[in-house]
């Protein structure tokens, strides 16, 4: 008896030593790449026309970084038992708060690409650059609003534990866990199964359209200029939904594995795969945040072009610099 239970607690530090290293290493391998690339992408896009696409795909960016940035923080508080006070706690629940505002910045862009390639001529009407900040900040304001209980109810219990209140315990893990987890998670993993969709069917429409206008109209250059503009922005925009679509995906099954509760943790290798699993699954839904300009790069010839221009500019500039 006493073999079996040493054998089965050498294989639970074995697999614990596993999960460890891997959450220690993943996140630098995010920032990494998430951190340079979302710089990249906001010098890129701000240097482009102002156009709402651009301002939403800047906030985006901006939005990315920050989130990365905050959990890498948070993080290594977590990795290294940093004591925590109430300011700690309340701090963590806005790293939550600011990583939904980047899920649902690109359902916003995801919108306005819908809205510019269905609707060009009323979203130029109806959805001017005023409007798009206008709706950017109510957005934050109606999440601010999502998270307020949790700021409000969770503080530090033990030395970098932070908790409910008992009292309130049984609402949290009834209702209140499942409202910000389809408010984080599910609801913007719909919206962008949906809109990637739409976008795609608009451009379809949209290219029909623009092949009857130049066989009856030989001089659009001007249109097919702005037009390739546009789809290259939406092009851009549908690759990073379906990207985060796939990535998310992991995360919100094993909520649903989780909500129905048919694993059992009767074995060391059980606990070790739901656990692995987990920390994969988050892995990719934060990888999100990361992987940005990777797409951009790969899926635009005009953002790669603006890129590419943007470093021989800095490269002049340096060397200018360096003569002097």
């Amino acid at each position: 008896m006493n073999n079996t239970n040493d054998t089965e607690s050498d294989q639970f530090n074995y697999y614990k030593t596993i999960l460890y290293e891997f959450y220690k290493v993943y996140i630098w391998v995010l920032v990494g790449v998430g951190v340079p690339g979302n710089v990249a992408c906001i010098l890129v896009t701000t240097s482009m026309t102002l156009t709402t696409a651009t301002l939403y795909m800047s906030l985006l960016a901006v939005a990315d970084l920050l989130a990365l940035v905050l959990k890498l923080i948070f993080h290594q508080i977590y990795l290294y038992d940093v004591p925590l006070n109430t300011f700690g706690c309340k701090a963590d629940v806005f790293v939550s708060l600011v990583s939904c505002y980047a899920n649902w910045t690109l359902v916003l862009v995801c919108c306005e690409r819908f809205l510019s390639i269905r609707f060009p001529l009323k979203k130029k009407i109806y959805f001017t650059k005023k409007r798009a900040i206008v709706i950017a900040v109510l957005l934050g304001m109606i999440l601010c609003l999502c998270y307020i209980y949790e700021f409000i109810q969770v503080d530090h219990r033990e030395k970098n534990d932070c908790n409910f209140p008992k009292s309130s315990l049984d609402f949290v893990t009834t209702y209140f866990y499942w409202i910000i987890a389809f408010i984080y998670l599910f609801l913007p993993f719909i919206l962008l199964l949906i809109f990637p969709c739409l976008i795609i069917v608009s451009l379809r429409r949209q290219r029909k359209a623009r092949e009857a206008i130049v066989r009856t109209t030989p001089d659009t250059s001007g249109e097919t200029t702005q037009t390739r503009v546009e789809v290259a922005i939406s092009v851009m925009v549908v690759w990073d939904a379906i990207v985060v679509f796939v990535t998310y995906a992991p995360i919100c099954i094993l909520h649903l594995i989780e909500l129905f509760d048919i694993v059992k943790y009767d074995t060391p290798d059980t606990r070790f795969t739901v656990w692995m699993s987990l920390l994969i699954a988050i892995t990719l839904s934060e990888a999100n945040y990361a992987v940005d300009f990777v797409i951009y790069f790969a899926a635009s010839k005009k953002f790669r072009s603006r890129f590419k221009k943007l470093i021989r500019k800095c490269l002049t500039c340096r060397g200018r610099r360096d003569q002097e």
